[in-house]
């Protein structure tokens, strides 16, 4: 395998000689903004995703740096570690000073530094374990295991275990009476995916910061197996994304952590009034997560037109679609103007008249599984997900939305596919619209976030060229502009199965498009 010097160096060669290719065609041939126009679109595409994996080479060597300043910095050190003599309070300001970097941005490298420097010594001091030199199991006892309580330590001469002999390198002969007992960070296979160049530092920082860290309802091992899935199937996904299915994956793993982090929220929620510099009175709030739920469905269903949401088919929705769009009034203007409204209102106003034909509410989704889960006093510990977000709800809280609303039963067979209706219907009814919200979770193009409010019903076979069927099946969720650009461009959607599949239009070289479904649930019945 090539040495780092060599996979920066070629890396960085290939952006290099892109840029001299076009240097006779520039004005300037010292100034980017003079050279990199020159690209035509297919050079400057391949230009973008060569600088990338440039970037990404230096940002993995640039965050093990970052790792190693925090491990000379560490408190035991005092005025003798590396910050502290430089004038800095914490390694985080160091590499922020010497990067120039924001203060998050260098707190990250120094994280994933450290983790992967921690995985990264584990390992050796695991393959150094007496088994791997020679000698049998009667003649040295080892016990190597994932040990979530054991510090390592970096000495001159090496490793050292907290009993104190070194395993590589030092000046004493390591202690083969005893077993050794390593630890293995429960991060180390998405450190590992970020040294063989399967994942980017920003890709591994997300899936970490989503998982969170252990605890006793969901301990090291069982976020190890997290990591190794998430990091398996990463592939293609942006940062937005991986933060999702991480922080999903964790909720699914601990469903009493859901039910503590929602108390907390509940327990701080708090609102103030005050007075600004101008004058103008101001309010400030802390939510809780049904609150904040509330919120975004009040907001998402006023500011939907604004923000790309479905076109309207009833000539009085659309025009009423029109005029907020064409609204002079700022965003931030028609979002205080749309929750004033909804406490003039109050619970005996028509929601109509605030929200048109959707009026706001939150939507949870729990599946027959969740549903069943209860402890001896009969009491939900089930979880389930918002519609539109895709965050975890507690057991609490679901138990209060039944009480409140009631619920909903949407059937899907083995093969997770819901009712059809044939065509019977042109357009797909409320419960089928209901049901792709279910299966697609929002928009399905990949990279798209738009949730399923937002989103239009498309046939895969055309309801009048190709005699589509109004079935579930043959119906995805799009938003309103891939949905326009499918037809404007002539891609066609095809079911192979359970997959769906976006082709391009005959003769076009473009490759067909995997579409992923969004929703929450169904990421979590793949990692299961």
């Amino acid at each position: 395998m090539p040495s780092v010097s060599q996979q920066i160096r070629e890396a960085a060669s290939v952006v290099a000689d892109s840029l001299v290719a076009v240097e006779g065609k520039a004005q300037d041939p010292a100034a980017a903004a003079s050279l990199v126009p020159c690209f035509d679109d297919e050079h400057l595409m391949t230009f973008m995703t060569d600088a990338a994996a440039a970037r990404a080479e230096l940002d993995l060597v640039l965050a093990v740096g970052a790792g190693m300043v925090a491990k000379r910095s560490e408190r035991a050190l005092g005025y003798q570690g590396l910050a502290a003599r430089h004038g800095h309070r914490s390694a985080g300001n160091l590499v922020q000073a010497l990067t120039g970097l924001p203060s998050a941005e260098a707190w990250r490298l120094v994280h994933l530094g450290e983790a992967i420097g921690e995985a990264e010594a584990a390992t050796r001091l695991q393959d150094s374990a007496p088994d791997k030199q020679g000698a049998t199991a009667d003649d040295r006892p080892v016990d190597v295991e994932h040990d979530d309580n054991l510090d390592l330590l970096e000495t001159p001469g090496g490793l050292e275990t907290p009993g104190g002999s070194a395993t590589s390198g030092g000046p004493e002969t390591p202690d083969l009476s005893r077993p050794i007992h390593v630890e293995v960070p429960w991060s180390e296979p998405i450190t590992r995916a970020v040294t063989e160049h399967a994942l980017t530092p920003q890709a591994a920082s997300a899936l970490i910061r989503g998982l969170g860290m252990p605890t006793a309802s969901c301990d090291a091992e069982m976020l190890r197996e997290a990591a190794a899935h998430l990091a398996a199937t990463a592939a293609g996904a942006s940062i937005e994304e991986l933060t999702k299915r991480a922080r999903w994956l964790r909720d699914s793993l601990d469903p009493v952590g859901v039910s503590e982090r929602t108390a907390r929220h509940f327990d701080a929620r708090k609102a103030s009034m005050g007075t600004n510099a101008s004058g103008a009175r101001t309010v400030w709030l802390e939510c809780d997560d049904e609150a904040a739920a509330w919120f975004d469905t009040i907001i998402g269903a006023g500011m939907r037109p604004r923000r790309g949401g479905p076109r309207f088919v009833d000539k009085a929705e659309a025009e009423a679609a029109d005029a907020l769009r064409n609204d002079p009034r700022t965003n931030e203007q028609i979002m205080f103007d749309l929750i004033m409204g909804t406490l003039r209102a109050g619970a005996l106003a028509d929601p109509k008249t605030v929200f048109g034909s959707r009026q706001a509410g939150i939507r949870v989704v729990i599946t027959q599984e969740e549903l069943g889960k209860r402890d001896s006093d009969g009491n939900l510990t089930g979880t389930g997900y918002l519609e539109e977000t895709g965050e975890r709800v507690a057991s609490e809280t679901i138990e209060h939305v039944l009480c409140d609303t009631g619920t909903v039963d949407v059937t899907f067979d083995e093969n997770h596919k819901p009712l059809d209706a044939g065509r019977e219907h042109r357009l797909f009814t409320p419960k089928q619209r209901l049901a792709l919200a279910l299966r697609d979770g929002g928009c399905m193009e990949p990279g798209c976030d738009r949730p399923p409010s937002y989103t239009e019903a498309h046939h895969i076979d055309h309801y009048v060229e190709h005699h589509g069927q109004t079935n579930i099946a043959d119906g995805i969720l799009l938003c309103r502009y891939h949905h326009m650009l499918i037809h404007n461009q002539h891609w066609r959607i095809r079911r192979k199965g359970n997959e769906y599949w976006m082709h391009p239009p005959e003769g076009d070289p473009r490759r067909p498009i995997r579409l992923h479904s969004k929703a929450a649930w169904w990421v979590d019945q793949k990692a299961s």
